[in-house]
């Protein structure tokens, strides 16, 4: 289920290199129509799951996993936009931080710079927000993107470390889905993703069990089960019958229904 890249890798933002930048209001969800997935962080868990499912995936070059909201069934398919209106309910932190992006220095990991797509097509010099005053300072609406983008990444880093615990204990499982189209009758697979080994969570010890409580992680995993759900309303999208087709997959879901979430966290505003 790998995403392949649509833009160019971002470079960093200096006031040299973009003085008289602006960033464009983004209107729509056209930029992402073709993503079949987004990273999910764990305080959005809860939130994002009432609308689609949050699975993890296997980054093939380095062994390593990531949450991430599950908006398709196969590559380049996002089933929740609509002619580039946004259709699915919550939207993640990862994709509000477009055009811009927040990333370690390789050379000194203690340091963070900021960096933008600049061929992303909000990225324009006559519309917009302003990114630098003529002093070569940020404006103020760039202050407010720089403290979200600040704190996104902060959410992922302890993102991680969730994701290593449960790859630690052995959680993580591959799942395939075999489906049945209802208008054609045809079936398929659907690979590439993880979810939770229920059986194993809950025959976790009970030292195990205290420190995932006492981390905060327990609530998580809770989180994670409950928003497989979801996959129910995904599948509709995609005229696919559930749940009769995914109950021999492990992806079936007895938990009780979830409450709707709470309002997400905003966008910088603009100015």
């Amino acid at each position: 289920m790998a995403e392949k890249p649509v833009l160019a890798p971002p470079v960093s933002l200096t006031a040299s290199n973009h003085a008289g930048v602006r960033i464009k209001d983004i209107g729509n969800a056209s930029h992402i129509e073709n993503n079949h997935f987004a990273k999910i962080y764990t305080p959005e868990f809860s939130k994002a799951g009432v609308d689609y499912p949050v699975i993890f995936i296997k980054e093939p070059e380095t062994g390593t996993f990531f949450a991430a909201g599950m908006w398709g069934v196969e590559p380049g398919e996002n089933l929740l936009v609509e002619d580039g209106v946004w259709k699915g309910g919550y939207f993640p932190a990862s994709v509000r931080c477009y055009p811009f992006a927040i990333q370690q220095d390789p050379e000194d990991k203690e340091r963070l710079f900021i960096g933008i797509y600049e061929d992303a097509d909000v990225v324009n010099k006559e519309d917009g927000n302003l990114i630098f005053n003529d002093d070569g300072t940020e404006t103020e609406w760039m202050v407010n993107v720089k403290e979200f983008l600040v704190r996104v990444f902060q959410q992922e880093e302890m993102t991680k470390v969730f994701v290593k615990s449960l790859n630690d204990l052995d959680l993580l499982v591959p799942q395939t889905l075999t489906l049945n189209d209802s208008k054609t009758g045809e079936k398929h697979d659907v690979s590439g993703f993880y979810i939770v080994d229920k059986e194993k969570f809950i025959n976790l010890p009970d030292d195990k069990m205290l420190e995932l409580r006492k981390s905060g992680a327990l609530e998580v995993i809770y989180n994670h089960i409950m928003s497989l759900e979801s996959l129910d309303k995904l599948l509709r999208k995609k005229n696919i019958n559930t749940p009769a087709d995914t109950a021999a997959t492990g992806m079936e879901n007895k938990n009780p229904t979830v409450e709707a979430p709470p309002a997400e966290e905003a966008p910088p505003a603009e100015k």
